[in-house]
């Protein structure tokens, strides 16, 4: 068995336009910002000042996923490294949320509802409404996201029960020394996460990972983890980013 520890790279797509609007964008595709597209291009400087060249790069199958990793591909010349697209890793569908700015969905549904569905293990919001659905000018994102339907709803304990698989088999990979770059969201990295390291309810809901920093892992023979909670790239602006996340109600 390799002794040399795999490295695991998670990076959270760059700014979105419905991030930018602090927008639930959940299954619905949306472009990055031109402040998103200069996000990936700062992680790539630090990925590649920290010379990591992935043997497999993974990535969700939605808009904003897509094209931050088609610029980490042109910015550190990945052309040749293979690609694999799965929707376990497409955001978490936000149900009643979706398409609704986080300020109007306090207002709506209440504090403690909003933080319920937004940040607890098991909260669910309500699927949305015939209306409401009707109102998307993307209901389903471009990509492939296999079972999942925009708008019924998920709990994040649900998206940490479909990535677990993904895990495993990431797993598998790193406990052979490979390099894996996993490019995907705020949720679906933080259920990653919860899966990886068994985080703790309460360890999850206070779990931010900012837009566009790279946080690295290293996971050795045995699939230990290390170390737990991972190191950013650049520790204290990603320390700063995620704060503002945390500020404005969560990823």
């Amino acid at each position: 068995m390799d002794d040399t520890p795999g490295t695991l790279l998670l990076l959270r797509h760059g700014e979105s336009v419905y991030n930018a609007s602090s927008t639930f964008t959940g299954l619905l595709d949306v472009e990055l910002t031109r402040a998103g597209e200069r996000q990936v291009g700062v992680a790539a400087q630090l990925i590649r000042e920290a010379g990591l060249r992935p043997d497999l790069l993974i990535r969700s199958p939605m808009l904003r996923a897509i094209r931050t990793a088609d610029l980490l591909i042109e910015d550190l010349r990945l052309a040749g490294v293979p690609t694999q697209t799965t929707w376990r890793l497409s955001e978490r569908d936000y149900g009643c949320l979706t398409g609704v700015s986080k300020k109007e969905a306090r207002a709506r549904y209440g504090e403690e509802a909003f933080f319920a569905w937004r940040r607890t293990m098991h909260g669910r919001p309500p699927a949305a409404s015939p209306e409401q659905l009707a109102t998307w000018s993307s209901p389903a994102p471009l990509g492939d996201v296999g079972p999942l339907h925009a708008g019924v709803g998920e709990s994040l304990h649900d998206v940490v029960e479909r990535v677990t698989p993904l895990w495993q088999e990431l797993r598998e990979r790193l406990t052979r020394g490979s390099c894996l770059f996993v490019v995907s969201h705020g949720n679906t990295l933080r259920a990653l996460c919860a899966a990886m390291i068994g985080l703790s309810d309460h360890e999850t809901e206070r779990l931010n990972i900012p837009a566009g920093h790279p946080l690295v892992f290293h996971v050795d023979a045995n699939g230990q983890v290390h170390p737990r909670k991972g190191v950013y790239l650049d520790h204290t602006a990603a320390q700063t980013a995620a704060a503002q996340v945390a500020a404005e109600g969560g990823t």
